[in-house]
């Protein structure tokens, strides 16, 4: 995900010619590959998983926004942590007597209808959060293709990829209900053109075996192959049960932390998740010193939850929010963590990236680029040989075509207005990782002594995939 990236302009004489290199120098925002997933949207500055969350948390800049999805009586799939209404709306007021035995109100009880009727609470109480309480603010619970034809909009609108995250929530519940979740999902993604493993989504699910029929099973038969990740549970939750002697017990997932369960995974997810505390314990030993390596062996990511920033969510072995991603991006080593402040972690990357750390701003840095199509000319006489660098500006990985000053010093040449083709980023699989690329400039520029001196400015861009 490329935030910044700095252009050098490389004279070089060689032949009788003098030729430009474009030097590119790609800075990542997120530190390399590693990436800040919004945990129910911006949940740390906003109520949890509605539409104004979501928008500030790609506002943020945020890698990917995650979806938890359950079904309503009616077969709509909704934005909803868990399946029940009661912990985040007000429910109970309007719909007092619909709880099942357990005192719990189930979404698969209602119809979208009467859900929409609901307003979100706060479920935290003297949170902070904004807003923390219902008066003023009417938020409602959204639908994922709600959510989805927000992402989208915003794509257009930011030219830029954003990621999803989505988690089909205890699909052994919904079986259990008459209804199928995971097919609903997956059709409503190709729906909206998630097909392949190169779009910007990760399909996340606690249910190994359920894992293994939408890769089996539903992704050939709809023509789809998105990438997946393994959620690992503690055997006493409740994500998943299985049925056995016809009662529903807790899934036991001992046996995919071992390397042959990374093994029989790896041939259908693309990686794991687990709470960080089944990795570190309370004293920042490592619990599973091996796991984080042997997943990346088998070429697979690890994406740790839940980061918060309170102070009685910050473990005893760091003292702050940002030692504790620092502790778990570069000493544990995993690629991605779900946070509720994903301002706040995708700030820390931005510092951590190679090159922006307390890095000095450069005087005319942010301008507009100057015209692409640079071009090579024959050489005219010239000193000794040389190689000198000149700065040239522009919010793209795109060839740069500045006329050359003959005399020093000279001012920068103006700086037209960028077009449409020139703004337009690569994504990282197309730029080289930090460190200079060459990239040979096909056609010619009179370049008269003497040269500018070497300089290099940073040039700000949005995100890309």
């Amino acid at each position: 995900m490329v935030n910044r990236v700095d252009y050098k302009i490389l004279i070089i004489k060689s032949g009788g010619w003098i030729f430009l290199l474009l030097t590119v120098m790609a800075v990542f925002a997120q530190a390399g590959d590693k990436i800040v997933i919004a945990h129910r949207a911006a949940s740390g500055y906003l109520m949890e998983h509605n539409l104004p969350s979501v928008t500030l948390a790609v506002a943020m800049g945020s890698d990917y926004i995650e979806q938890d999805l359950v079904m309503t009586k009616d077969d709509q799939v909704i934005v909803l942590h868990e399946p029940t209404l009661d912990r985040v709306t007000n429910v109970a007021e309007l719909f007092p007597g619909r709880e099942r035995k357990d005192d719990k109100f189930y979404a698969i009880d209602f119809t979208l209808a009467e859900i929409k009727q609901l307003h979100l609470k706060e479920p935290y109480p003297n949170s902070g959060r904004f807003p923390d309480t219902n008066k003023n603010l009417q938020l409602t619970v959204p639908t994922f293709q709600e959510e989805l034809e927000l992402i989208r909009g915003l794509e257009k609108t930011l030219r830029k990829d954003i990621g999803i995250y989505p988690e089909i929530k205890q699909p052994w519940f919904h079986r259990k209900e008459g209804k199928d979740i995971s097919m609903a999902v997956v059709k409503i993604l190709r729906e909206y053109g998630y097909k392949s493993q190169e779009d910007k989504i990760f399909l996340q699910c606690f249910d190994p075996d359920e894992l293994r029929r939408i890769h089996d099973e539903l992704f050939p038969v709809l023509q789809m192959n998105l990438k997946l990740i393994q959620l690992i549970d503690d055997n006493n939750g409740n994500e998943t049960k299985s049925l056995q002697w016809g009662e529903w017990i807790n899934y036991n997932y001992d046996w995919i932390t071992s390397k042959s369960g990374l093994r029989t995974l790896s041939a259908y997810v693309a990686g794991i998740g687990m709470d960080k505390s089944m990795l570190v314990d309370k004293a920042g030993n490592l619990l599973l010193p091996e796991l984080v390596s042997d997943a990346h062996s088998l070429g697979m990511v690890v994406h740790p939850y839940t980061f918060r920033r309170e102070k009685e969510s910050v473990p005893p072995y760091v003292a702050t929010f940002e030692e504790l991603l620092e502790f778990f991006y570069f000493k544990v080593g995993v690629d991605g963590v779900f946070t509720d402040y994903c301002g706040d972690a995708v700030t820390f990357l931005q510092k951590r990236a190679p090159g922006s750390v307390n890095e000095p701003a450069v005087e005319g840095e942010g301008r507009e680029m100057l015209p692409a199509q640079p071009t090579v000319a024959p050489e005219l006489p010239q000193s000794p040989e040389m190689s000198q660098t000149v700065p040239v500006d522009g919010p793209g990985v795109t060839p740069v075509a500045a006329p050359l000053v003959q005399a020093a010093p000279v001012p920068e040449p103006p700086v037209p207005a960028s077009t449409p083709e020139s703004s337009q980023v690569p994504s990282p699989s197309s730029v080289s990782p930090p460190g200079p690329g060459m990239v040979p400039i096909p056609a010619p520029v009179f370049v008269p002594e003497p040269l500018i001196p070497a300089t290099s400015l940073p040039i700000e861009v949005k995100s890309q995939k």
